[in-house]
């Protein structure tokens, strides 16, 4: 581990930008969140899995203008 840092649950929360509520709500939960450690009754994260855990929760945005897009044909109105 070395320089690791290593957070507790409100450095955590702060960090990622949620609440304490809500990262005990994933871990009860078992479903996101990022990894932690359990020492005893101890939750700890280190800041490597939160940085994991932000990064997979990137969303691409949409293409630059700079890229071409293919036109879409217009519709034409049909004579009533």
């Amino acid at each position: 581990m070395g320089d690791e840092r290593i957070l507790n649950e409100q450095e955590a929360a702060k960090f990622v930008g949620v609440t304490v509520h809500a990262l005990r709500a994933w871990r009860w939960r078992k479903t996101d969140g990022p990894a932690y450690l359990k020492l005893g009754s101890c939750v700890r994260y280190r800041q490597r899995d939160l940085d994991a855990y932000l990064e997979s929760r990137l969303v691409k945005g949409a293409p630059s203008r700079d890229v071409q897009q293919p036109r879409r044909r217009r519709r034409t109105r049909r004579a009533a």
